[in-house]
């Protein structure tokens, strides 16, 4: 898929938030640890947010879009990615999804050094920035239940 339009660039982050929608959705029905189910529940609730948000955006929203600096935790750049498997852990599935979050964020920012349009690059840097707040929420999670449990 060619990402050369705002239309072309919507259309397939509406995909990814649809594949990742189903993805924790699924998961969350099959997991048999309550916690997990919880955090996949979460996770599908906010994928599905994305998308409602995606389905009004339109070019005036893109304009006045306020941008929020993002503290960045730096927890996943340490972590190995994981494949997923109905069995997973706590800990793995939040490593799961902040993987998934940091591979967002950066295929965005690639992305908007692809282009020389200010209306791309800007949807393309406000993609980037929601995918940032994901992936900080997870890593304070992880950080929270995880790091300091250990």
């Amino acid at each position: 898929m060619e990402l050369n339009t705002l239309d072309d660039i919507l259309e397939f982050a509406l995909e990814r938030e649809d594949a990742s929608y189903r993805l924790y959705l699924n998961a969350a029905k099959k997991s048999s640890n309550p916690a997990a189910r919880k955090i996949f529940e979460e996770l599908a609730d906010q994928e599905k947010g994305h998308k409602k948000m995606l389905l009004n955006l339109d070019k005036e929203k893109v304009s006045t879009y306020t941008f929020r600096k993002v503290p960045d935790l730096g927890i996943s750049e340490y972590l190995v990615d994981i494949s997923y498997h109905d069995s997973m852990t706590y800990q793995e599935i939040l490593i799961y999804a902040m993987k998934n979050e940091e591979k967002a964020t950066r295929f965005y920012l690639e992305a908007e050094s692809l282009t020389d349009d200010p209306e791309l690059k800007k949807l393309m840097q406000m993609l980037a920035n929601e995918e940032q707040k994901h992936k900080f929420r997870l890593e304070s999670l992880y950080e929270e239940k995880v790091l300091t449990e250990m």
